[in-house]
């Protein structure tokens, strides 16, 4: 967005202020129609995905029971103001591979929305060593003791490496 309306405004600028009135129209008109049109394509790319992901928001008591069932875990530490949680989760969490891995390991997804700076999430980020958002920890199944932490840049090829980790860890690889 930032760029589009750089743009908008550099084409807008470079037109003289003694140029007609139909170069001055066709200045604004472009430079408008550019910012519009990188805005939307900005907005659109990281909008809610028609296939939402069936996350649970964190509470300690939801992870402490999806571990004491034994279940691999996916937590996602994210705010609705990052951009980069907005485009992991659209361009690498939606993907219909990862998606599957989810399914077929039984992974449970848990979702800590650190939006309005809850102080449990905080305390959380502070354990891994982050102080902020994104952040992605794989507990692997019945192993809550060996976390797999990802970057805050993830593609679709290491978390599905880092699920079969987890799985490993688990012991159960399921094809």
């Amino acid at each position: 967005l930032m760029i589009g309306l750089w743009f908008a405004c550099w084409w807008i600028g470079r037109t003289p202020l003694t140029a007609s009135t139909a170069r001055k129209f066709t200045a604004w008109v472009g430079g408008g129609a550019s910012a519009a049109l990188v805005g939307w394509a900005a907005f659109t790319a990281i909008s809610p995905s028609v296939h939402e992901l069936p996350w649970q928001p964190f509470t300690p008591q939801r992870l402490a029971d999806a571990q004491s069932k034994g279940k691999t875990i996916l937590l996602d530490f994210t705010a609705d103001w990052c951009w980069t949680c907005k485009v992991n989760e659209r361009l690498v969490l939606s993907q219909g591979a990862v998606r599957q891995r989810f399914t077929e390991l039984d992974v449970a997804l848990v979702k800590a929305d650190w939006t309005n700076r809850n102080a449990e999430i905080t305390q959380l980020l502070r354990a891994f060593g982050r102080s902020g958002v994104p952040l992605y920890v794989i507990f692997p199944a019945g192993r809550p003791d060996s976390p797999l932490i990802l970057p805050e840049v993830i593609t679709a090829e290491l978390v599905l490496k880092k699920l079969e980790e987890a799985a490993a860890v688990a012991g159960e690889i399921p094809r």
